[in-house]
């Protein structure tokens, strides 16, 4: 389950992530003289389109994973049993 979190969490985080390296790689191949230290580094209206797109990918990847993952719809699942002293865990049949 936390395999699944986080990748969710990685698709999110991508966006931000390849932000950062455009503008680590514009700041270090293409210098300005101007610095303004009290500027944000990501200004909120660019914060919330890369949390929108981070979302989107989220949700493109649940669409994706509801659509190709999990057993076929005619198979019957049977539920972890007892049996013989040990417990026998639940599978689709």
């Amino acid at each position: 389950m936390i395999r699944v979190f986080l990748i969710h969490l990685a698709w999110f985080l991508l966006p931000f992530v390849a932000y950062g390296i455009y503008i680590h790689g514009r700041r270090l191949f293409f210098p300005t003289q101007e610095t303004d230290e009290r500027r944000p580094l990501i200004p909120p209206r660019r914060m919330a389109i890369l949390a929108a797109c981070g979302l989107a990918l989220v949700a493109a990847s649940l669409f994706t994973l509801a659509l190709f993952e999990g057993e076929p719809t005619d198979t019957r699942y049977a539920p972890p049993r007892y049996e013989d002293g040990r417990i026998v865990p639940g599978q689709f049949q």
